[in-house]
C-alpha cells in the first residue's frame, strides 16, 4: 500500500500588498475568476481590459457586493480600468489612493487575455516599455510556451507562467511555469503571489501542456473517446469519482469550454505527434455553438444559476453519435484504466523531461490543479494496482487506444 501523500507543502501566507501594485490584464471569464480569487484573499488590485462594457459590468457586480471601486487612469491608454479595495476597507482604499499619488507603480501584471501569441507578446512589450524592468509578468495561457511567448518581448527574463485552474475558486494550485530565461527573482515573486492568495505554487518547467494540462489532455480525449466507443456519461462519472476526481471528466470540458479544449488539444497533438487519438467530439462542440457552462450548452445544459442538467443536452448526445466508432461494453475496470493510465504514461515522460522535481510533486499537482481526493496519493493508485497489472492493460488497450501506448 502506497503511504497517503503529506499535506502540499505550507508556508505562511504573505500579507496582502497594496493594490496598486497588481495588476489583472483581461476581465473575461477566467480573468473574473482569477479577479474574485484576489478579493477573496483581501487582496486589492487594478482590473483592466479593452472592453469597457466588461469592466463596466465587473465594476457593478463588485460594488453591489461592497467592495470599493475607483476609476484608474492606466498607462496604456487603449485599455479601461479600474483599482478594486476588498470590501470593508476604506482606510485601506484611502491608503492605495495617497501611495498612487506620491508615485507608486504596479510591479506585477497577471495577464489573461485571448489565447494569441502576437497579443501576448504585444502587451507585454508596451508594459515594459511603461513601467521599466523592475516588474514580473505573468502569463495565465494554458495553451502557449511561456518561452515563445517571452522570445517576442524586450526582456524574457521578466516573464514566467502563472497558470490558474478553472473553476479557480477551489482549485488550490496555481502553475508557476519558468521558461528557459525566466529569472529566478520573477518565479520567486510569482509564487510569493501565489501563496498571497492563500493558494499553492506549483514549481514547474516550461513544455507543452506545462504539467498539469499535458496530463488532461488524455484524461478528458480518453472520455471522449469511451463515449463515442460504448461507455455512457454515468459510467464515466461514476468510475473519475471513485478513481479521486471531483467531478465527471465530461463536466469538466464544460467548465474548461470547447474553444479552450480545442487550442489546448491542438497543443498536445503538435507537440506530441500520433500519442493519441484526437477526438472529433471538440471540434464538433465549437462547430455547433456548444461552447460550455459559460454559454449554458456544452456536453451538458446549465441554468441560470450554473446548475447542470443530470443527462447529456440532446445536441451532444446527436453529436456523439454521429462520431460514434462502437458500442461494445466496457466494465468500470476498464473505464478506470484508460482513464488513468495514459496519464501516468505522460507523468512519466514530465519527470524524465524535468518539468518537475519528483513524482510526490506531481501528487501535489493533481491535488491542487485538479482537486485530487482519495485515500492515496495519486500515484499510489499504480503503486497499488503493481506494474504486472499496469503493463497488462497497456499490452490490452495499446492497439486501440493511441495513448496506451509508451512513447518510443
Amino acid at each position: 500500500m502506497f503511504p497517503a501523500p503529506s499535506s502540499p507543502p505550507h508556508a505562511s501566507t504573505p500579507p496582502p500588498i497594496d493594490g496598486s501594485q497588481v495588476v489583472l490584464i483581461g476581465a473575461g471569464v477566467v480573468g473574473s475568476a482569477i479577479a474574485d480569487a484576489h478579493l477573496n484573499a483581501k487582496q486589492g488590485f487594478i482590473l483592466a481590459d479593452q472592453s469597457a462594457e466588461c469592466i463596466a459590468r465587473a465594476a457593478q457586480h463588485w460594488s453591489q457586493a461592497g467592495h470599493q471601486i475607483e476609476t484608474h487612469r492606466f498607462a496604456l491608454s487603449e485599455l479601461h480600468a479600474i483599482q478594486v479595495t476588498p470590501g470593508g476597507e476604506q482606510a485601506a482604499s484611502e491608503q492605495a489612493a495617497s501611495e498612487q499619488a506620491a508615485g507608486q507603480q504596479p510591479t506585477l501584471f497577471i495577464e489573461s487575455i485571448v489565447e494569441d501569441l502576437a497579443a501576448k507578446q504585444t502587451l507585454f512589450n508596451q508594459i515594459i516599455q511603461h513601467y521599466g524592468r523592475d516588474i514580473v509578468l505573468g502569463s495565465n495561457t494554458s495553451t502557449l510556451r511561456i518561452g515563445e511567448i517571452a522570445s517576442g518581448t524586450e526582456h524574457p527574463e521578466l516573464l514566467c507562467g502563472m497558470h490558474f485552474f478553472m473553476p479557480v475558486y477551489n482549485r488550490l494550485g496555481v502553475e508557476v511555469v519558468r521558461a528557459k530565461d525566466s529569472a529566478h527573482s520573477v518565479c520567486s515573486q510569482a509564487s510569493t503571489h501565489v501563496r498571497r492568495l492563500c493558494k499553492m505554487p506549483i514549481e514547474c518547467g516550461d513544455g507543452p501542456g506545462f504539467v498539469i494540462n499535458r496530463m488532461l489532455c488524455t484524461y478528458l480525449n480518453q472520455a471522449l473517446l469511451l463515449l463515442c466507443r460504448g461507455s455512457n456519461a454515468d459510467q464515466i462519472q461514476r468510475v473519475s469519482i471513485a478513481y479521486g476526481m471531483p467531478l465527471s471528466p465530461l463536466e469538466l470540458i464544460d467548465w474548461i469550454g470547447s474553444r479552450t479544449m480545442f487550442r489546448a488539444g491542438r497543443a498536445f497533438t503538435n507537440a506530441f505527434p500520433g500519442r493519441l487519438d484526437a477526438s472529433p467530439v471538440v471540434p464538433g462542440m465549437v462547430k455547433r455553438g456548444l461552447l460550455g457552462r459559460q454559454t449554458g450548452q456544452g456536453l451538458y445544459q446549465y441554468d441560470d444559476r450554473g446548475k447542470r442538467s443530470a443527462e447529456l443536452s440532446p445536441k451532444a448526445v446527436e453529436l456523439i453519435e454521429t462520431y460514434r466508432t462502437d458500442n461494445r461494453d466496457f466494465t468500470d475496470a476498464d473505464v478506470l484504466f484508460l482513464l488513468a493510465i495514459p496519464m501516468w504514461i505522460e507523468a512519466q515522460g514530465i519527470l524524465a523531461e524535468g518539468l518537475i522535481d519528483s513524482l510526490d510533486s506531481i501528487d501535489h499537482a493533481m491535488v491542487g490543479g485538479l482537486g485530487f481526493q482519495s485515500d492515496l496519493p495519486w500515484s499510489g493508485l499504480f503503486t497499488e494496482l503493481g506494474s504486472d497489472t499496469v503493463s497488462a492493460a497497456i499490452e490490452q488497450w495499446q492497439s486501440s487506444f493511441a495513448s496506451m501506448r509508451w512513447p518510443q
